[in-house]
């Protein structure tokens, strides 16, 4: 019962992903990012899988064989929902045949979108549209998407959380966000994200160079 999108930003070499659900903590089950990879495990979630994702393109570099891993090492692979996006090549997924309809994969030439229990068919094809059309950062081509999928039928329930996420370089990242438990989480991610933005580049200082960072108070916008 969930909806995500993962995307790819050619020109800056970033990827990260966004998701939402009627569940509350979805950014703490959904999703997992490395250099190069986003994998997703959704529906009758297992989080163990994002390891088996992440180790397998880490030592393979192949996407196939990294969804295969995860296909793998599933228990009951019929409930579960699985996609990889790496920052080249072609997206792939599997939706297993206890997945809630209005369910599936739809892919983007930079982005992949899931969902299970859906309120329309038309879900999934707008999330890609909306963010392949989309201009800006990446944050906010993920967002848009995630606003034009709940625009076009949402989850067929009350979304509660709501996550955003990406990688940028050096290991570090750019955003990493997350509502636990809303009425309206993607409204909310939002507002968190125009607070982050602007610090973003200061946090990522303090860890590269931190004799040269502005404190937390500077950042923060404080009373030193």
């Amino acid at each position: 019962m969930t909806f995500s999108l993962a995307g790819r930003c050619m020109e800056t070499g970033r990827i990260g992903f966004a998701v939402a659900t009627s569940s509350v903590c979805v950014g703490a089950r959904v999703g997992a990012i490395a250099e190069g990879c986003v994998v997703f495990s959704q529906a009758r979630t297992d989080p163990r899988l994002h390891a088996v994702g992440i180790s397998a393109w880490q030592r393979t570099k192949d996407a196939a064989e990294t969804l295969s891993a995860m296909r793998e090492s599933a228990t009951s692979e019929h409930w579960r929902q699985l996609g990889i996006l790496t920052l080249n090549g072609k997206p792939l997924h599997h939706t297993g045949t206890s997945c809630l309809d209005h369910c599936g994969g739809f892919e983007g030439a930079n982005s992949l979108a899931l969902g299970n229990f859906l309120g329309s068919a038309n879900v999934l094809p707008e999330m890609v549209r909306a963010f392949e059309e989309a201009a800006g950062p990446l944050e906010e081509r993920l967002q848009a998407g995630m606003f034009a999928g709940e625009a076009a039928g949402s989850e067929r329930e009350p979304l509660q959380s709501a996550a955003l996420k990406v990688l940028g370089d050096e290991g570090l990242m750019d955003a990493d966000i997350r509502v636990d438990f809303s009425t309206d989480p993607l409204k909310d991610l939002g507002v968190l994200w125009r607070d982050w933005a602007p610090k973003a580049a200061a946090y990522r200082l303090r860890a590269i160079d931190p004799d040269a960072a502005p404190s937390s108070a500077e950042v923060e916008g404080r009373p030193a």
